[in-house]
C-alpha cells in the first residue's frame, strides 16, 4: 500500500471509530434510525394484516429502507455541519488526507447503524407475523442489499458535499425525509406514484436498488418495465454519477480553503 493509500485507510478507520463514538454519546440518533422505522413497519403490518407473506416482506423491506435512508439523510447533513459549527472545518480540509475520506468514514458508519435498525424491524416485524418468511434467493437478496447500502452512502456523500455550501442543512433534511422516503419507493414502488414524479425518482440511485431488490425478494413482483437489469444498470450509473459529483465538490471546497484559508462567505 502506497503511502497515501494508508494515510486515507488510517483517516477512514478514525472517521469511522469517531462516528461511533458521537452515535453512541447523542442517543437521539436513535429514534430516525431505529425506533422510528419500527413504528411505521408495525403499523403497515398491522392495517394489512393478512394480506400474505408477500406483504410481510414488503413491511419489513419497506420500514428497513426508511431506517437506512433515515439515518443517512441526517448523518450526512451532520457530516459536515458538525466540523462548521465546532470550527474544525477549515482545518480539517487544510489536512494532507482529502476531505471526501473523512465524510465516508461518516456516512459509512450512518449507513450501518441505519442497517442495523433495519435489522430490528425485520425481528420485530416477524414476531408479529409468527410465522418463518423464506426468500426465494437467499445469496442474491444478501449481495443486493449490501448494494442497496452503497446507493444510499453515494446519495450522503453529495449531501455532505452539498451541505458545505449552505447553513440550513437541518431545514433540507426535516423538509426532505419524508419526501424521499416516498420518492424513492422505500414504502411502496415508485410506479403507483404518478407518472410526472418517476423521472424525479429515478434521479436517486436507492430508487433503482431498491426495485432490484424487490425483484430478488417478493416472488411475482412487478416494477419497472426494465426489469432486474435494467435496476442494477440504473443503479451503477446514477451511484457513479453522484460519486463524480461529490468528489468534484469536495475537490473544489479544498482548493477554496487551501487559497483562501476559511469558508466564512459560504
Amino acid at each position: 500500500m502506497t503511502p497515501g493509500g494508508g494515510s486515507r485507510g488510517r483517516t477512514l478507520l478514525a472517521s469511522i471509530r469517531l462516528a461511533v463514538l458521537q452515535f453512541l454519546a447523542d442517543p437521539q440518533w436513535l429514534v430516525p434510525s431505529m425506533i422510528a422505522p419500527v413504528v411505521f413497519g408495525l403499523v403497515s403490518y398491522e392495517l394489512f394484516r393478512g394480506s400474505g407473506p408477500n406483504f410481510a416482506l414488503y413491511a419489513i423491506l419497506g420500514a428497513g429502507m426508511m431506517s437506512m435512508w433515515g439515518q443517512t439523510l441526517y448523518g450526512s447533513g451532520w457530516a459536515t455541519g458538525q466540523d462548521r459549527e465546532l470550527g474544525t472545518l477549515e482545518p480539517t480540509l487544510s489536512a494532507p488526507t482529502p476531505y471526501l475520506w473523512v465524510v465516508l468514514g461518516r456516512v459509512v458508519w450512518n449507513t450501518v447503524s441505519g442497517l442495523i435498525g433495519g435489522a430490528i424491524v425485520y425481528v420485530v416485524v416477524l414476531a408479529s407475523y409468527g410465522h418463518p418468511l423464506s426468500v426465494p434467493n437467499p445469496l442474491g437478496f444478501l449481495a443486493m442489499f449490501i448494494f442497496v447500502i452503497v446507493t444510499l452512502a453515494s446519495v450522503g456523500i453529495v449531501f455532505a458535499a452539498w451541505y458545505v455550501y449552505t447553513r440550513y442543512a437541518g431545514f433540507v433534511q426535516n423538509v426532505g425525509e419524508f419526501a424521499f422516503y416516498v420518492g424513492t419507493g422505500c414504502m411502496f414502488p415508485v410506479i403507483l406514484l404518478p407518472f410526472w414524479t418517476n423521472p424525479i425518482s429515478l434521479a436517486f440511485p436507492p430508487t433503482w436498488a431498491v426495485d432490484a431488490l424487490r425483484y430478488v425478494s417478493v416472488p411475482g413482483y412487478v416494477g419497472f418495465g426494465w426489469g432486474l437489469w435494467g435496476d442494477l444498470a440504473g443503479a451503477v450509473a446514477t451511484t457513479a454519477v453522484y460519486l463524480a459529483v461529490a468528489g468534484t465538490v469536495f475537490h473544489r471546497v479544498e482548493k477554496h480553503v487551501l487559497e483562501t484559508g476559511n469558508l466564512s462567505e459560504w
